[in-house]
């Protein structure tokens, strides 16, 4: 039948499987513009995505978080300003200051460079200001946002503090975070600083007698006020018979380089157990927090010595590395040390120090005018230490006694510590407005 048949005889039929007719194309040209949209839309996802030697490159539009102002109060009197260059591993820096600063009652603020040190510090100190910024401009919004700020202070010589160190305008501080002969306590890059302030005259004659000129370096003691209440007690008590019944053991770590590896951890595991033997006391150890850092066999040091006291009738304690050296000095009736800043704090509690020097390698060191064999016995060996462990302790010839309060007062400055000069030093900077017109933008760069 033609349409025109159709249409005379049955129109209504007509029109019927006209409209069928008409749906069933318009659902054909829907699906044909779906697919060419879909193949369309795959062309373009291959086509942007990057090939190099038939491999997909894979890229993550996350970015790398450089600033964290959340745990500070921006544009408020921050007038001191804690710069920590260092990751983790070194919070013990830190921990040194905080307590002092917080005691002083000046307004204060912390700023990390390392994301989990930052972590850690709003975790241990979450009623403090702490912020974390990472790179060069990142630090430079922040220092715009604390318009009171008079002086920043360092702990370390790490090389992201250059990011702090080019504004003129505030007073640069070395704190450090103790003073010892390493070599790394006296060079040319303290050089940067505005101040160094050091616990006494110990530190300054170091550089004095490093192989430069420091003439023009500024130095300011203020003793150690993390150690204020021992030196009183042990100042007090001077002259009062002492007994031996803890040991406290506090070497160093092995150094970046050789040159620098004053530890004498790899004997530990046969000293100390010799030491209990033979003085019947307790005994108390504290790794350094860098320790195995470059030498991986001393990774299970602590494991290594707790089984070599297996059996003995006097305690073994291996204090957790971020307990602070104070807590253990003032239990503490013997020391022994490496080459460290550890000594200079054992010496606060005038008790005998028994320091290992080694002799079998080349070493490099930073002197002042008191050595250490000048107030502590030192030794090179494990029978060489028993040896003088015999004289000293067991037979009573403790002949160094009085020159440990001499150097006392020359490594920590009795009464700078005792008089808070530390706290009378950050008042001064918070009330100096000497470098406030120092514009950094009039300096010929």
């Amino acid at each position: 039948m033609s349409k025109t048949t159709k249409l005379l005889t049955h129109p209504i039929l007509f029109f019927k499987d006209m409209n069928k007719k008409k749906h069933q194309q318009s659902s054909t040209l829907v699906e044909k513009t779906l697919a060419q949209k879909k193949t369309t839309s795959v062309t373009v996802k291959k086509e942007q995505t990057p090939q190099s030697n038939n491999k997909t490159l894979v890229t993550s539009s996350k970015q790398p978080i450089s600033l964290l102002i959340d745990n500070i109060r921006l544009f408020t009197n921050i007038t001191h300003l804690l710069h920590t260059g260092e990751g983790v591993r070194c919070a013990y820096q830190l921990e040194q200051w905080v307590d002092e600063f917080i005691t002083s009652n000046e307004k204060f603020a912390i700023l990390t460079r390392n994301i989990e040190m930052y972590k850690w510090a709003v975790k241990q100190y979450p009623y403090l200001d702490i912020v974390y910024a990472k790179a060069a401009i990142d630090v430079e919004n922040i220092l715009n946002k604390l318009p009171y700020l008079k002086g920043i202070y360092y702990f370390s010589n790490t090389g992201n503090l250059i990011h702090t160190l080019r504004y003129n305008i505030y007073q640069h501080i070395f704190l450090g975070h103790g003073d010892s002969d390493k070599a790394a306590s006296a060079h040319k890059y303290f050089r940067v600083y505005d101040e160094i302030w050091v616990a006494g005259q110990a530190h300054i004659d170091r550089f004095k007698n490093a192989r430069f000129d420091a003439s023009h370096l500024s130095f300011v003691k203020v003793g150690r006020p993390t150690l204020k209440q021992i030196i009183k007690k042990s100042v007090a008590n001077l002259n009062e018979p002492k007994s031996i019944r803890n040991l406290t053991y506090f070497p160093t770590w092995e150094g970046v380089y050789e040159e620098n590896n004053y530890s004498s951890a790899h004997l530990s595991v046969v000293m100390l157990p010799e030491l209990q033997a033979r003085l019947e006391c307790n005994v108390f150890a504290k790794y350094h927090p860098l320790t195995s850092s470059r030498d991986k066999t001393l990774e299970n040091i602590g494991t290594a010595l707790t089984k070599s006291f297996a059996g003995q009738p006097f305690s073994l304690e291996i204090s957790d590395k971020t307990v602070p050296v104070e807590k253990l000095i003032v239990n503490s009736d013997i020391f022994i040390c490496d080459i460290s800043a550890v000594v200079s704090e054992c010496i606060s509690s005038l008790c005998p120090i028994f320091i290992y020097i080694p002799t079998d390698r080349n070493i490099v060191t930073s002197s002042s005018d008191m050595q250490y064999s000048d107030y502590a016995y030192a030794f090179s060996s494990i029978p060489q230490l028993m040896s003088l462990i015999e004289t000293v302790i067991v037979e009573g010839n403790d002949f160094l006694a009085e020159a440990r309060y001499k150097a006392l007062d020359y490594l920590l400055s009795i009464n700078e510590t005792i008089n808070n000069e530390f706290v009378n030093q950050l008042k001064r900077v918070s009330t100096d407005t000497s470098l406030q017109e120092n514009v950094r933008e009039l300096i010929i760069q």
